[in-house]
């Protein structure tokens, strides 16, 4: 939460700390992660000798509401003294050495500055992480500020912003946020608000596309001074604060939880199997001699477990139901479950990652471990292109790993696309990350891991022979080809799986 108290402190300290004081107790009470922020001009530089006395709206305003850096540092050290971080908005280059003098957390760059790339130089001559916000900005615009902080290897972070005071909410686009959050992967994206401070939906909507970063203006009233129409009172802060954290509690987690309660009121609900004539022993269920029916019972075979080519394990009698421990799953039944199961894993990663790979392109899981182990062990392995070069792309599901070997024939090379892979090359470890490219040399062993959030990646190479893997292991090379590899003709409607293990 960036708490923006701008040149609502009127240029008074006393005012300042009033407002630093009721809204100290609103992030001491919610345990906020927040920054007072405020604004530099170097007024005597800034505004044109000629321009002082004049009464242009914005001149009148900056010059009536000044503060010395001497007062700045008071109410500076007064936040710091608290343990609340402070941020600072520069104007110009002589406010950026007295941001750097009087040491803020961090540093902002205005909507109106934002292609002044005379600020931006000066900026990145320190380290304190920057919060840039875009009003106003084309896209292209954007990306020019991004490539230049990403070469200066600066910390910064983008708010999006609508640069009218105050905003209409037709104005806002705060799906905008998405659109930033796919274009720069690796930025955090913020909101800086300048709607009515009655207004509770924005936020919301602005952290559920994905938004990390608040910006608020901030003040309080007074008989003395006037606040003006887009900024916030502790009271009404409050409150939209509250609203905010409810909304974030009902949006909860990206990730699919399935609760204990849950799982208890869907298996109260849940249908049993039934004999729906005597069964004898060693028969398989049908729906021909099964019937399902409410109640479920303890230990009985729902529903929903009910497969092809069970067998039952002793005799049932009509209208008996059938129970987990009388009954025999087929073995090659429950491996083709689990290959489906992983095909399904493997469609969420490239989806996720949003890589398209034809239907029409064959499929090998190797699974040098059996494919109960694949998990742990193994990869999936799409053959794109194999001439006198080739090329496949290797999906490996979270944690799982590739055995060690070598090749006597191929030479081959790995270009990471996503995720990350722990790579083990002649005895040295490697932490490869997306975009990173490592070669591996005829003869050389190498075997690696995929990181917690899995790996994709590209393997380019000489001509691939399927007779050319060679294992340390000496399980997996007594081995054939056959027996450690399942293939798939059409992985995605996962039809014709041959498999000889």
């Amino acid at each position: 939460m960036v708490l923006d108290i701008a040149n609502n402190h009127f240029g008074d300290v006393k005012h300042a700390k009033k407002i630093v004081d009721k809204f100290s107790k609103i992030i001491k009470k919610y345990k906020l992660n927040a920054t007072f922020k405020f604004q530099f001009r170097d007024l005597d530089t800034f505004i044109h000798k000629d321009s002082k006395e004049s009464g242009e709206k914005y001149v009148k305003r900056f010059m009536s509401t000044k503060l010395s850096l001497n007062q700045f540092s008071e109410i500076n050290s007064y936040i710091k003294k608290k343990k609340i971080k402070t941020a600072c908005t520069p104007f110009d280059e002589n406010s950026i050495a007295n941001i750097e003098k009087l040491k803020f957390d961090y540093l902002k760059i205005a909507s109106v500055s934002a292609l002044d790339f005379n600020i931006h130089e000066r900026a990145i001559k320190n380290k304190i992480p920057k919060i840039i916000s875009t009003g106003g900005l084309k896209i292209e615009d954007i990306d020019k500020i991004v490539s230049f902080y990403i070469k200066k290897k600066q910390k910064f972070a983008l708010m999006h912003c609508i640069s009218i005071y105050p905003s209409e909410n037709k104005d806002l686009h705060i799906s905008f946020i998405k659109n930033l959050k796919k274009r720069y992967k690796d930025i955090a994206i913020g909101w800086s608000t300048h709607e009515s401070p009655n207004e509770l939906n924005p936020a919301v909507l602005a952290y559920a596309c994905g938004a990390k970063i608040f910006e608020k203006h901030i003040g309080i009233d007074s008989n003395k001074y006037g606040l003006n129409n887009y900024s916030i009172t502790p009271e009404k802060f409050e409150k939209w604060y509250q609203n905010f954290n409810d909304c974030k509690e009902i949006l909860g987690k990206s990730n699919k939880i399935i609760l204990k309660k849950e799982l208890s009121t869907l298996q109260k609900l849940e249908r049993g199997v039934y004999a729906k004539s005597n069964i004898d022993k060693g028969e398989k269920l049908t729906k021909h001699n099964t019937y399902f029916a409410f109640p479920l019972k303890k230990n009985q075979l729902t529903a929903s477990e009910f497969k092809r080519d069970i067998k039952i394990l002793s005799n049932t009698k009509e209208d008996k139901i059938i129970s987990r421990k009388n009954v025999k799953f087929d073995r090659n039944e429950r491996k083709t479950q689990l290959i489906y199961s992983y095909i399904h894993k493997l469609k969420a990663m490239l989806n996720y990652n949003n890589i398209n790979i034809s239907e029409n392109v064959k499929l090998e899981l190797s699974h040098h471990k059996g494919i109960e182990n694949f998990q742990k062990t193994g990869c999936f392995l799409f053959n794109i292109i194999n001439e006198e070069y080739a090329k496949k792309i290797l999906v490996m599901l979270p944690n799982q790993q590739h055995p060690s070997h070598h090749h006597k024939i191929k030479k081959e090379s790995f270009i990471i696309t996503a995720g990350s892979l722990k790579l083990n090359y002649n005895g040295k470890n490697f932490n490869l990350l997306p975009g990173e490219i490592f070669h591996i040399n005829k003869k050389s062993w190498h075997k690696f891991k995929a990181g917690s959030k899995g790996c994709i990646f590209e393997e380019i190479s000489t001509t691939s022979f399927k007779t050319d893997s060679y294992y340390k292991n000496t399980k997996i090379k007594s081995l054939t080809r056959n027996k450690r590899k399942t293939f798939i003709n059409n992985w995605f409607t996962i039809s014709n799986i041959i498999s000889n293990n």
